[in-house]
């Protein structure tokens, strides 16, 4: 998704801070593998709309453009998440709602368990086919 992002401003730092905010929520994963943090830490925090505000507002004084297209990653993360059962608290420290489209059965967060469950399932190949589609078609208009 990141990458699609980046398309439509196709630069070398359009495509660094979209593949890099796209993917910063999921460092979540390091703080808990290095025992910082629990491990019900994942898909919290660093998954809301207080923290895309955020990360957008640290590349604001830089680059207007580049802040929009931080916040774009940051989202377009949540909405891909959003397939899983486990739910996001997007509205925290607001609300402790927890958003879910239950597309996919939560696999966890690292390994081999994660990857050959979440694949196993159809609704995860689905929105992967319709992402990895856009993509090429992204490709094949500007190439």
């Amino acid at each position: 998704m990141s990458l699609i992002i980046a398309s439509y401003d196709w630069r070398p730092d359009t495509i660094a801070v979209a593949v890099g905010t796209h993917f910063l929520p999921n460092l979540d994963v390091v703080l808990i593998k290095t025992k910082l943090v629990k491990e019900d830490f994942h898909c919290s925090i660093t998954h809301t709309l207080v923290f895309a505000i955020l990360i957008s507002m640290l590349f604001l004084p830089f680059s207007p453009r580049l802040a929009l297209i931080a916040f774009i990653s940051l989202i377009t993360h949540y909405l891909a998440d959003l397939g899983s059962t486990i739910g996001q608290k997007l509205f925290w420290p607001i609300s402790q709602k927890k958003f879910t489209l239950a597309l996919w059965e939560d696999t966890g967060y690292w390994g081999k368990k994660m990857w050959f469950g979440y694949y196993r399932q159809k609704g995860a190949w689905i929105a992967e086919g319709i992402v990895f589609a856009f993509l090429i078609y992204r490709f094949i208009v500007i190439f």
